[in-house]
């Protein structure tokens, strides 16, 4: 099943007994078709029962907080996972759409998918170390800091069992990944679908996992 191993780094943060959450990718897509529209391809059947059979998973956690990109499939898949729960006996709120989750920073969409089909993979790391002009994209620090500071404010306060999902897109965990936890995107990889990065309060600050990597940030 798409999300094993991120369901597992959640329930061993969960031990603590601190609230965590994760900023994970979408179920899987239809293809770009369009580099300039992103935003277009919604979720396969097969992403919508992936996402369902993820969310029948979450029986452990007491809460689950749905957030997702203004886009339709992170939607779809934050829909999915809540379906998924209350068919397992669960419930999950569905909070809704926030522009920390999307994909606004892309300045451009026409340049950058422009970029990305020239240079493949190796976009990101033009884009990591500042080579892709900012009306093009965003600088990446600021958008780690960016969307680490929307997590950390839901989780500010929540009960011990709450799990948040945040459920956004490849280039924005990979920001997260590489940023916050030190995995360089040479290193792991395209993140896959329904993977991301977890995070749970950690003293004064919080901890931020992927895989058995973490780092704490205060």
């Amino acid at each position: 099943m798409r999300g094993e191993e991120l369901l597992a780094t959640l329930r061993e943060e969960a031990r603590t007994g601190r609230p965590v959450a994760a900023v994970m990718r979408h179920a899987a897509r239809h293809p770009i078709a369009d580099p300039r529209r992103p935003e277009l391809a919604e979720l396969t059947a097969d992403g919508c029962a992936a996402a369902e059979a993820f969310g029948a998973q979450l029986g452990d956690f007491s809460r689950v907080r749905l957030f997702h990109s203004p886009v339709k499939r992170c939607q779809q898949t934050a829909e999915c996972i809540a379906r998924g729960l209350a068919g397992a006996g669960g419930r999950a709120e569905l909070v809704g759409a926030h522009p920390a989750l999307g994909i606004d920073y892309i300045r451009d969409l026409a340049e950058a998918g422009r970029l990305t089909v020239q240079h493949g993979e190796h976009f990101v790391r033009l884009w990591f170390e500042g080579a892709v002009p900012p009306a093009v994209i965003d600088p990446a620090p600021a958008l780690a800091a960016m969307k680490l500071d929307f997590v950390r404010a839901q989780l500010a306060g929540a009960a011990p069992g709450t799990l948040d999902l945040h459920v956004s897109h490849d280039w924005n965990i990979i920001i997260l990944r590489e940023h916050l936890v030190g995995v360089r995107h040479e290193e792991a990889g395209w993140l896959t679908f329904l993977d991301g990065v977890a995070f749970r309060p950690a003293g004064r600050g919080v901890r931020a996992v992927y895989r058995e990597r973490f780092r704490e940030i205060a």
